[in-house]
């Protein structure tokens, strides 16, 4: 058999791909839990750039002379 034929080329793709995460290979707990840390750092990212980003923004309103916005920082 050639080192090229397509049965090879198969089994050195599945040999290369098998260090990878594979759900249907997992248990069901690990995809439980790989699931749920992303989706736990994905709502973290998004809570810290909303907040982040609003409390600069009211920052420069107080700056530019807005009470409202002022009030809002105390």
């Amino acid at each position: 058999m050639s080192p090229s034929s397509p049965l090879m080329i198969a089994h050195e793709s599945h040999k290369l791909r098998s260090g990878f995460y594979n759900p249907e290979r997992r248990k069901p707990l690990t995809n439980f839990v790989v699931s749920s840390v992303f989706a736990l750092l994905l709502g973290g990212a998004l809570w810290y750039s909303l907040t982040t980003t609003l409390t600069q923004m009211t920052e420069r309103d107080c700056a530019a002379g807005i009470q409202k916005a002022c009030n809002s920082l105390k």
